[in-house]
């Protein structure tokens, strides 16, 4: 369902609401300010979509019956009194104060309804309760706690995870999640250590930013929700992130503290509901934590009853879990962890739960309680390797957790310290559960020394890659969407870890989508070849995929519009167009130049299907067509398939700029070539893409951006001027055959790259233009003097030598190079561009035949002298140079502007003279002049061209000044006296605007040319002050005017007269006489200040007031606005004065460039030039004649192409490590390393004192002076060493030393003694007593015996409260068992709040032939009798129904469990009513070595048994079954073994006969262990598990070692395990292996 926006309401039809209230509405979700009461809704009849889904689709649960709840005693039987609607009415139920068995007090249950179907004293949730929609939701706000507002909900406990997903992201609005954490942990207020807390806020902080993770708590105010609640605040206090953390909430609605205020009035929400919290808490209740973000409140009908949520949450965070974290092919399930602070009893079982759903789990060590003692049971716990058979008969090597007697003591002892004898053998059974799967357990220890972490978010993200383990493709995708490189490096991207080629790509284009530049830049550093990587189709793909709200995309949606593609995706060709858009169309990009991108089919390429028809190409009429034309008259024939690029780096550069993702186009511009023109494009696209837009915020990013792309090009180019000037200017002009055929300079001076310009390098190479062929040590003087007198130059005149022995040193060096290259018989595999005979490339030395090479040398070896020009040479050179030709068009115009001013002033007259013909040539040439500027232009259209052309301000300065010699002209020859004035003024403001061309000259000189600069930009500033001024001037002009002469006639002259006072007044004329006349120098009468006798006189009352009224315009204008007008001057020097070299050297490009593309004559003389530049292209385009294209000194083909890339290439590699170095070395850096080391330091430091601590509390318990608190922490069961204390190694040995001579010593004096006495020499007093010294090994060998009775206990303690019959969840389901302690397991003892849960499994329910039809719990139990024949044997069904344990007992129709409580009612997984007869068969054999010798553990032999892994709950057991009907005992205890345990591996029928022989013999040697009732995970209160367990042994090994052991179908793995307390068996079978070993006298 869409959600609504605002405003977007629907109205409510009758019946939507509460109670049909039509005042229950809401216009929307946002609180409405206009409201008289806070949380009010205002009173209309519509109401919003998000609150009508929610109180459609969200529910609550409340009691529909009062059932009064009875005293706690256990004297009393449960007394419950049955309330009717009416008694209520009457006040029968007595006083507020008596509580209905849900909770709630009596006043709480005004819809109290008639209960049917069951009677009334049995009240549970399911019978008794009833949801309706919710009315407990919107925002709500802590008083107190600020003015945020956090989105709350009440749900029923039965409400879809689905409905609260959409509720969360739709409604809520929650981004997806990429990890869900969900912490638990103590519920009670608890103290954490300082650092610790530091630790834990700052980890699950940094961990929740970085993954974008969803935080689950329980959303108290108390415990460890209250320390994840001040994480959050801390963390949105001090955090710079528009994303804030999401902390969600989720508690059980009865037992909020104040949850009245929660309610709305209308049934529409609270907008905000406005929360207390209290300082103390009532009893059984908790107030909501005010720093989490969404809270659920779930909701039971009950009151005061902590873990209603506890199914819910987890239903809720298994539902998230389930989600993909993209929608992607590639995406991955959202990954959960949970994380374990402190906490109790309820915490071990929610992390045994976690277990069981392979959820990961983070302890946090030192936290207290049950994280201690996880993390003390998980450091000192063991695994061992075993090797298992599969089905397929495969050795599987598999480990196993070692849980020994020894750590299982001191965990009952950590565990009894902490909660007590209550539920002792529960939880000591729930801490051994949780190790069975030790992959995902993860402890954080803080601390600085070996395996403890700084931060917890490392082990948070290091657990979910540890639970998918060897899944590296799985790991690698969850890195990625955390976007934690650091957790790729450390553990995925390891050195063992080979990568096949192409294994990646799907990965990086994952990660250049998704922007992560860190994970790109480890792929290309892992074998990821960019070349095999990037096709067209993956290219086209980053380009469709940009976000549809973004600039590019609308530029792109743009450019496919233009050009006429209607394909529905955007083509390479429509992101060529977008390139030249940005750039100009002098850049040609390889999408326009190659004829192959145009043939791309999009559609086929991204989704395989194509919608054209055959032999239709995708050119359209339109730009692209004018587009491909300019590109594919730079190129020849193409290929006519092509899967990869020349240069891939390029291609994802470009895409990344594009993009405006700044860091991923730094890492391809440092990996790429050709850095400074990749640089200087990236300028370009960015400053375009800047002005493209009106979001400032993004425009501002650009330009930043763009900034530092243009320091980048600067300084690798001033690094590369320092070391070679002549390859830095060569790099300059190359042309640029990957970057649209430009060069360095033209594309800095198209994108207005004036940093760039301004460098030495580009002032150098320009230097080297305006020069030509002239020395720059030529003056001045010197050349002025040659060009008044030409004679002059032979004698005054320097030429630039050509440097030969340069020329052959390099042409030497690049044959040598290719020579190099043929012997190693490599061969360029790149696409070669034909191109036309006008810009085809220069032969290279590349390219020359080794035949060539004598000729080549000998050529050479003439050029050893230096080349001198002869007299006509000199003269072209001389005149051919720019500087020259600036020089005569400066002096042409100097004589031009003279013959005008003669003109104007003695000569224009009706006669045409001879000086006037002569001034119309001249000005014809200057405008021939301006066409062939026009058509020279780098662009290639007649549009582009032109609009290159008026950009140059001079240009239009230009067009207006011939504009108006026309108009003058066109004046002058009309046959009219007065048009010859009119045409005299337009020529002389003609001539006022060619003086002003001239100021064009001065921009050569670096002091007038920023000068120039100011005067354009002081110009703008000055129209933008005039269009203020005159807002003053208007004002007061029209004021004074109708004070002083009211009454006017309009007129044109009025408006003259008006505006002409108010404006001189501005420069000091007053007009003060014109105020002060009077009669008769003026005059009142209309007549005759109409016709103009005598002026008008001003009014008396204007006399006065309008004299005061120009005082104040005069101060505004002349003091105000002036100085604004001097301010805004100043600034604008100041600016263009602070970047003057920029400004100077960006002018002197355009000029040099001018006169250096002007022809060598001057005007009027350049008409001859004008002519011969039109035969030559006539030639060209008609006769189709090639014309040899001169050589340019901006643009050229060099043949040393390759070693300049290499040789720029290592000064950019060279540049950026010195850069990354300073960077590491300044003040920053160096402090923030400081200050790591001394966070270091101390955290060493406090460790000291924390270990100090630890030693001087434990040291009392090894003495015996104190009693256990804590057992120290023991190495694993491998060292079998105990460290209590810490002491010198030296020390501790003589100490042992000193114990030994000790005890010999004492035995030694006993010995004295008593042969004194045997020999009647002792003395009359009876000899001193020595104490009995005990050796080490004693008092060890004592403390094992002490353990491994207590391992005994526990297994029999386990066994008689049925430890596996309680725990939960139910196998095969997410059913919670009711919570049963241990002393209240027994049917005996009281249990007045027990309310076991139904379940009956799909399984059982589909009726199959092993279990019973009748569903006797659905009957009322009066119905139930008869039905089943309990405690005999049922004939009808072949089934046994007696119990090993004698008569069992039947209550309503029902058997009960003769071992205690569950938690659960029905029949669960169990196909029969009662008691379920199964077989377990222990099969046995001695423990051998390879030389057939039996192995001993102490003095007791060890033992193996078959053991198998069962599919359903993955826990290894014994080989056994439940009994088919009429199947007796012995045969299911054979059938079982051989199913599980041996499966189908012997396929011939005589072996297999053999095989039954030998099983045969040994079953009938089988003696009865144990008979009785099995303590199983599916047993219930009315359903369980009896077995008849048969021991099979092998003494000599004679018939087992024959066997090969094999899985079955409806197991994992089978194997030979050896007997041990310690291992996790399935059910009670450890309690039978235990009978066995006692048997057998074996080590267990």
């Amino acid at each position: 369902m869409a959600r609504v926006g605002p405003g977007q309401d629907i109205e409510m039809k009758d019946g939507d609401g509460p109670n049909d209230n039509p005042n229950n509405s809401r216009e929307s979700l946002q609180y409405n300010k206009s409201a008289g009461n806070v949380g009010a809704v205002p009173s209309q009849n519509v109401i919003s979509r998000d609150v009508k889904w929610i109180k459609s689709k969200i529910r609550k649960r409340q009691c529909r019956l009062f059932v009064e709840k009875p005293p706690k005693t256990d004297q009393l039987p449960p007394l419950r009194t049955e309330y009717t609607r009416a008694q209520i009415d009457a006040g029968a139920a007595g006083t507020g104060d008596t509580l209905c068995q849900c909770g709630y007090p009596i006043s709480s249950h005004p819809h109290t309804h008639p209960h049917n179907g069951f009677p009334s004293d049995n009240w549970t949730v399911d019978s008794n309760t009833f949801s309706q929609p919710t009315d407990t939701f919107g925002e709500v706000e802590f008083v107190g706690y600020g003015q945020t507002e956090r989105k709350y909900v009440r749900v029923d406990v039965t409400t879809k995870t689905n409905d609260m997903l959409k509720l969360m992201m739709d409604i809520w609005g929650l981004d997806k999640p990429n990890l869900l954490i969900s912490v638990t942990g103590g519920a009670k207020n608890f103290h954490m250590k300082e650092r610790l807390k530091e630790v834990f806020r700052r980890g699950l902080m940094k961990v929740a930013k970085s993954t974008g993770a969803w935080i689950i708590t329980g959303g108290t105010n108390t415990g460890v929700m209250k320390h994840v609640g001040e994480s959050v605040r801390d963390y949105g206090l001090t955090s710079a992130s528009s994303t804030p953390v999401v902390a969600i909430g989720i508690a059980t609605w009865g037992v909020i503290q104040n949850k009245q205020e929660l309610i709305s009035k209308d049934g529409n929400g609270s907008w905000p509901a406005r929360y207390r919290i209290e300082k103390e808490a009532r009893i059984r209740e908790s107030c909501l934590d005010p720093n989490h973000t969404h809270f659920i409140l779930v909701d039971n009908g009950t009151q005061h009853n902590f873990g209603v949520e506890i199914p819910f949450r987890a239903q809720l965070e298994q539902t998230v879990a389930n989600m993909k974290t993209d929608e992607g092919k590639d995406a991955v399930s959202v990954p959960i962890v949970l994380l374990v602070l402190q906490g109790g009893p309820n915490t071990l079982q929610t992390v045994k739960q976690a277990v069981a759903n392979n959820t990961p789990i983070v302890v946090v060590e030192g936290s207290g309680k049950a994280a201690d003692i996880l993390a003390y049971a998980y450091n000192n716990s063991g695994e061992e390797e075993i090797e298992a058979i599969d089905q397929d008969g495969n050795i599987v090597k598999q480990t196993r957790t070692i849980f020994d007697d020894s750590l299982s003591a001191h965990v009952q002892e950590m565990v009894q310290e902490a909660y007590g004898d209550k539920n002792l053998v529960n939880n000591c059974g729930v801490v051994k559960d949780c190790l069975e799967k030790r992959d995902l357990i993860n402890v954080f220890k803080l601390g600085t020394s070996i395996g403890s972490q700084k931060d917890i978010d490392v082990p948070i993200l290091h657990a979910l890659l540890k639970a998918n383990k060897g899944q590296d493709f799985h790991q690698l995708r969850l890195a990625l969407a955390w976007n934690r490189i650091d957790i790729a490096k450390s553990e995925i991207f390891t050195d063992d870890k080979l990568w096949p080629s192409g294994s990646l790509d799907e990965i990086m284009l994952l990660a250049i989508n998704l922007n992560r530049v860190a994970f790109v830049e480890m792929f290309l550093d892992n074998g990821v070849s960019l070349k095999e990587f990037l096709t067209v189709k993956v290219l086209l793909q980053l380009y469709n995929s940009v976000q549809k709200n973004s600039l590019l995309y609308n530029l792109l949606q743009k450019m496919k519009k233009k050009s006429g593609n209607k394909e529905k995706y955007v083509g390479m060709t429509d992101v060529g167009l977008l390139l030249q858009y940005l750039l100009g169309d002098f850049y040609i990009p390889i999408y326009l130049k190659e004829e192959y991108f145009s043939r791309i089919d999009t559609e086929l390429e991204l989704d395989g299907v194509s919608n054209r028809l055959p032999g239709e190409r995708s050119l359209k009429n339109g730009m692209l067509d004018v587009a491909l034309v300019m590109g594919n008259a730079m190129t020849g024939p193409v290929e006519q398939y092509r899967q990869d690029f020349e240069n891939p780096y390029q291609e994802l550069f470009t895409w990344a700029v594009l993009q405006n993702r700044q860091d991923m186009a730094k890492l391809f511009w440092k990996q790429g070539k050709e850095p400074t023109a990749a640089a200087l494009v990236a300028f370009g696209l960015m400053t375009a893409m800047a002005r493209k837009t009106d979001d400032c915020e993004l425009a501002k990013k650009f330009r930043i951006n763009a900034d530092e792309f243009c320091s980048l090009s600067v300084n690798v180019l001033n690094e590369c001027y320092e070391l070679d000037e002549h390859k830095a200017q060569d790099l300059l002009v190359r042309e640029l055959d990957h970057w649209g055929n430009a060069t360095c300079v033209l594309i800095a001076v198209e994108t207005d790259n004036k940093q760039f310009i301004s460098q030495t390098a580009c002032q150098s190479l320009l230097n080297s233009v305006w020069m030509g062929k002239l020395s720059p040590d030529n003056g001045t003087v010197s050349m002025l003097t040659c060009v008044l007198c030409p004679p002059m130059m032979f004698l005054l005149m320097k030429y630039k030598e050509i440097d030969n022995q340069q020329i052959a040193t390099t042409n030497a060096t690049n044959y040598s190079q290719f020579e190099t290259q043929t012997k190693e018989g490599e061969k360029s595999q790149l696409v070669h561009r034909q191109t036309n005979a006008q810009l085809s490339r220069a032969q290279t030395m590349l390219n020359i035949k080794p035949a060539d090479a004598a000729k080549m040398d000998s050529e050479n070896a003439n050029r050893n002298q230096a080349k001198r020009y002869n007299v006509f040479q000199k003269i072209y050179l001389f005149y051919s140079s720019p500087v020259i030709i600036f020089v005569h068009n400066v002096l042409s115009y100097l004589l031009f502007l003279g013959l005008f001013s003669y003109v104007l002033l003695i000569k224009l007259s009706r006669t045409v003279s001879v000086q006037e013909i002569i001034l119309m040539v001249w000005v014809f040439s200057i405008f021939a002049e301006e066409i062939r500027q026009v058509m020279s232009s780098a662009s290639k259209t007649f549009q582009t061209k032109l609009q290159s052309y008026i950009t140059d301000k001079w240009n239009v300065v230009d067009v207006f000044t011939i504009l108006l010699f026309v108009c003058g002209m066109i004046l002058r020859f009309l046959p009219y006296d007065s048009t010859l004035e009119v045409a005299r003024v337009v020529l002389a403001m003609n001539l006022i605007t060619f003086f002003f061309r001239i100021l064009h000259i001065f921009s050569v000189h670096k002091e007038l040319g920023p000068k120039l600069v100011m005067i354009a930009r002081m110009f703008f500033d000055l129209l933008y002050f005039v269009i203020i001024l005159m807002v003053f001037v208007v004002a007061y002009a029209i004021a004074a005017y109708s004070i002083l002469y009211p009454n006017s006639e309009l007129t044109f002259e009025l408006v003259i007269a008006v505006l002409r006072t108010a404006y001189w007044n501005l420069y000091g004329e007053l007009f003060l006489d014109e105020l002060e006349r009077k009669e008769p120098e003026c005059t009142f009468d209309s007549l005759l200040y109409s016709n103009d006798t005598l002026p008008r006189c001003p009014t008396e009352v204007g006399s006065y007031v309008v004299p005061w009224l120009m005082g104040l315009y005069v101060l505004f204008s002349n003091i105000l606005l002036l100085n604004l007008l001097i301010a805004m001057f100043s600034f604008t020097f100041q600016k263009i004065q602070d970047n003057t070299d920029l400004h100077w050297c960006f002018q002197r490009y355009f000029l040099i460039y001018e006169y250096y593309s002007r022809p060598v004559l001057f005007p009027p003389f350049v008409l001859l030039s004008h002519f011969y530049l039109l035969i030559k292209w006539i030639l060209t385009k008609c006769c189709k004649i090639c014309v040899q294209k001169e050589d340019s000194d901006l643009i050229k083909k060099l043949p040393n192409e390759r070693e300049i890339v290499q040789w720029e290439n290592v000064i950019a590699d060279a540049y950026l490590t010195r850069r990354e170095h300073s960077e590491a070395e300044n003040i920053d850096n160096r402090i923030s390393i400081m200050h790591h080391r001394m966070e270091m330091l101390m955290s060493k430091v406090e460790d000291i004192q924390d270990e100090q601590q630890n030693i001087a509390a434990h040291q009392p318990s090894v003495t015996g002076g104190a009693p256990f608190t804590a057992p120290p922490p023991r190495p694993p069961p491998a060292q079998q060493t105990t460290v209590t204390a810490k002491m010198p190694p030296q020390l501790e040995k003589r100490i042992i030393s000193l114990e030994d001579q000790m005890t010999v010593t004492c035995k030694a004096l006993s010995w004295i003694v008593q042969s004194l006495q045997e020999n009647d020499m002792s003395a009359n007093r009876e000899p001193p007593k020595l104490p009995e010294l005990q050796t080490n090994k004693e008092i060890e060998i004592k403390r094992r015996k002490k353990v491994e009775d207590l391992a005994l206990t526990t297994i029999e303690k386990k066994r008689e409260l049925h430890y596996r019959s309680r725990s939960s969840p139910y196998p095969g389901s997410s059913v919670t068992r009711f919570f049963v302690p241990d002393d209240l397991v027994f049917w005996e003892t009281p249990f007045p709040e027990y309310r076991p849960v139904k379940y009956l499994s799909p399984e059982v329910k589909a009726n199959p032939y092993w279990a019973d039809k009748e569903e006797l719990i659905e009957l009322p139990p009066n119905k139930r009798e008869g039905k089943i024949k309990f405690n005999t044997f049922d004939y009808g069904c072949k089934v046994d129904r007696t119990s090993h344990l004698g008569d069992y007992k039947i209550v309503d129709g029902l058997p009960q469990n003769p071992f205690g409580r569950t938690g659960v009612i029905g029949r669960g997984l169990l196909g029969r009513w009662g008691p379920n007869h199964a077989g377990d068969p222990i099969v046995t054999r001695w423990k051998r070595d390879s030389k057939g010798q039996i192995i001993k553990s102490g003095a007791k032999p060890l033992l193996e048994f078959v053991s198998i892994q069962r599919s359903d709950n993955q826990l290894w057991s014994l080989p056994g079954g439940m009994c088919e009907p009429g199947q007796q005992i012995y045969e299911c205890l054979k059938a079982e073994f051989s199913e599980e345990a041996l499966g189908s591996l012997v396929q011939n029928e005589d072996k297999k006969k053999e095989l039954n022989e030998k099983l045969d013999m040994m079953f009938k040697i089988g003696k009865e262990v144990w008979r009785g009732y099995a303590d199983d995970p599916r047993n219930t209160d009315n359903a369980w598990v009896e077995t008849l367990v048969f021991h099979y042994h092998d003494e000599e090994g004679s018939i087992l070692n024959n066997f090969v052991l094999r899985a079955g179908e409806t197991v994992e793995k089978a194997t030979w395990s050896t007997a041990s307390s310690s291992l996790q068996l399935h059910g009670a079978h450890l309690f039978y292996l235990k009978k066995v070993v006692e048997k057998l006298n074996a080590a267990f």
